[in-house]
C-alpha cells in the first residue's frame, strides 16, 4: 500500500471506523463512553505536527499530500468525511462512520489505477 494510503487509514479512518464497528459488533445500546469514543474519532485527531484536528481539517492536510489520486477520487472520500462527521451525534452516525471504509477502499483503488 501507498505510504500516503497507509497515512490515510491510519491516521483518519480507522479512528472513526473502528469504534462504529465495535459499537454494531457490541449488539448493545451505547454507553457514554462509547459515545465519547465515536466523537473523538472524527473530532479528536492528530495533525502531522501533533497538533490537535477534526477529521475535515486532517483531511484537508492528506489531501493536499495525495500522491496522484483523481481529484473526483478525493472529493467523493472527502464527502464521505463530511458526512461522518456531521453525524456523528445523530442516529446514523455509526453508518456514516463506517461508511469511511468503503470510501476509504474506493480512494485506494483509484491511486492504484493511476499508479
Amino acid at each position: 500500500m501507498h505510504p500516503w494510503l497507509t497515512r490515510v487509514r491510519h491516521d483518519l479512518v480507522k479512528r472513526a471506523v473502528w469504534p462504529a464497528r465495535d459499537l454494531r459488533e457490541a449488539g448493545r445500546q451505547s454507553t457514554a463512553a462509547d459515545v465519547a469514543a465515536l466523537r473523538a474519532g472524527v473530532r479528536e485527531l492528530a495533525g502531522p505536527d501533533g497538533d490537535p484536528l477534526d477529521a475535515r481539517s486532517l483531511w484537508a492536510l492528506l489531501r493536499e499530500a495525495a500522491p496522484g489520486v483523481p481529484e473526483e477520487a478525493l472529493d467523493v472520500f472527502g464527502a464521505a468525511v463530511d458526512r461522518a462527521q456531521a453525524a456523528v451525534d445523530t442516529p446514523q452516525g455509526i453508518d456514516a462512520l463506517l461508511a469511511l471504509q468503503p470510501a476509504f477502499d474506493a480512494l485506494a483503488r483509484s491511486l492504484k489505477t493511476e499508479s
